[in-house]
This record gives structure tokens, sequence and C-alpha cells, in this order.
């Protein structure tokens, strides 16, 4: 069981000491709490991402409903990796021996 001690402003918990020491950790909380409040809107019903007033038009870079969804559920799945540390091992050398 992980015990969380911060929150991000977006209300994202993580494990203080993780976030300081590690730098993929940090990013992955980081990019968690960019991307809460894209959740809530698409979540809540979507926002308007094209608008047009008289001949003049602007259009928001949105990201899918199913697009969030996916980026959420990978960043997450990696965030709970590292907080219980089953980090994949990397075989680094390999050496053969006769015996």
């Amino acid at each position: 069981m992980v015990n969380y001690d911060g929150k991000t402003e977006n209300g994202i918990p993580y494990v203080t000491r993780l976030y300081t020491t590690s730098y993929k950790y940090q990013v992955v909380v980081d990019d968690l709490d960019a991307l809460a409040p894209q959740k809530k809107d698409v979540m809540g019903g979507g926002s308007v991402s094209a608008y047009t007033i008289g001949n003049r038009s602007i259009t928001k870079n949105q990201l899918s409903a199913n697009d969030v969804i996916k980026r959420w559920d990978k960043l997450m799945a990696e965030k709970q990796r590292i907080e219980n540390g089953t980090a994949p091992r990397k075989a680094v050398a390999v050496v053969h021996r006769d015996w």
C-alpha cells in the first residue's frame, strides 16, 4: 500500500520522496496534473473546440475523449509501476562461461 503525502494543484496524489528523487516519476505526475483538466472536460460532456464570430473563426487543438482516456490510463499505469518499484530489469551484459 502506497502512502501519498502530497497533492498537485489539480488533486493528483503523489509520494513526495519519489517526486523529489525520481525525475521520471516527477514527469509522470506533472503530465497527469496537466491532463486532469482535459479529462474533466471530456468526462463532463466535452467543451467547444471551434468558435466563429462573423467571418473570423478559431479552433482549439483538442484531444478526443478516447485519446485523453488512453493517455490517462497509460500515465496512471506508469505512476503505479514506479510507486510499486516493479521496473523491468535491464540486461547490460552477458557473460558466457564454460564450466
